[in-house]
């Protein structure tokens, strides 16, 4: 009984992992911030339907990332839930699917034109993954524009261009394709395994870090001609992610590029 009970949660944590809950959440959480942002009368039931379509669109981009990067996690991440045996690859494209099709229907329930943003965006999505990933640049791209999904979502709703969207949009882009490049460059050893061409494997490490290191500058060039107050906030945490890429301690430099992007936006907030 109690194994039983152990099996139980741990297939329920292995979906959570799967599906990156966290960062579904994140998404999630952007989308009703920008919605706050955009100054616009809201109306809960659809910031609500949205934000959970949002959050399904993340957890099949996620699940399908990893049915993709099977081959390629043995290598580079092991305890993850399918190469290391803890969920089948069948049961992940259940989840994958299922999480896509309700992405849908959220975005249905809240306009026809919400339905289209997520099948094309799930499309994205599956192109990456599937064909994307292994490419210099395009793949980092891809996602980076992915990530501004969640806030070009209320400017789809209002159909008005927000000054305060579009900026934080940049700032999403920008941020989301350093940490992308960087991540890269700490799976460089599987991908070199693999046979893909990413920007680190075809350029070296060096060259794939000082294009990391112009998009921080950009971003913080950027803040301190309109968000100064966003500017002294995030420099601390994008030195500290420089430190860390040059004691090659990737991982941790990743790590400060996430806390990034909570910190900038709590400063958009605090700003308006």
């Amino acid at each position: 009984m109690r194994k039983n009970r152990f099996q139980f949660w741990q297939r329920k944590f292995s979906i959570f992992q799967l599906c990156r809950i966290w960062n579904a959440l994140f998404a999630a959480g952007v989308c009703v911030y920008s919605f706050f942002i955009a100054k616009n009368s809201l109306n809960y039931c659809d910031v609500a339907l949205l934000s959970l379509g949002v959050f399904f669109l993340l957890a099949f981009a996620n699940t399908h990332n990893d049915i993709i990067d099977f081959e390629i996690d043995k290598i580079n991440r092991p305890n993850r839930p399918l190469p290391s045996g803890k969920m089948s690859l069948k049961t992940a494209r259940i989840i994958a699917l299922a999480s896509f099709l309700l992405a849908i229907i959220l975005g249905f329930a809240s306009g026809f034109e919400f339905a289209l943003l997520f099948v094309a965006v799930g499309t994205l999505c599956f192109i990456y993954n599937r064909f994307l990933k292994g490419l210099p640049i395009a793949g980092n791209l891809a996602v980076a524009l992915l990530t501004t999904t969640p806030i070009i979502i209320p400017i789809l709703k209002f159909k008005s261009m927000q000054p305060e969207l579009l900026n934080l949009a940049f700032f999403a882009f920008i941020l989301t394709f350093a940490r992308e490049i960087t991540k890269d460059i700490e799976d460089i050893e599987g991908d070199k395994a693999l046979g893909l061409k990413t920007f680190p494997v075809l350029l070296g490490t060096n060259l794939s870090f000082a294009l990391v290191l112009i998009c921080e500058i950009q971003c913080l060039a950027v803040l301190a001609l309109f968000k100064l107050p966003a500017f002294l906030v995030i420099l601390p945490c994008l030195a500290l992610s420089v430190i860390f890429a040059c004691l090659k301690k990737w991982r941790l430099s990743q790590t400060m590029l996430k806390i990034t992007m909570p910190a900038g936006m709590a400063v958009f907030y605090l700003l308006q």
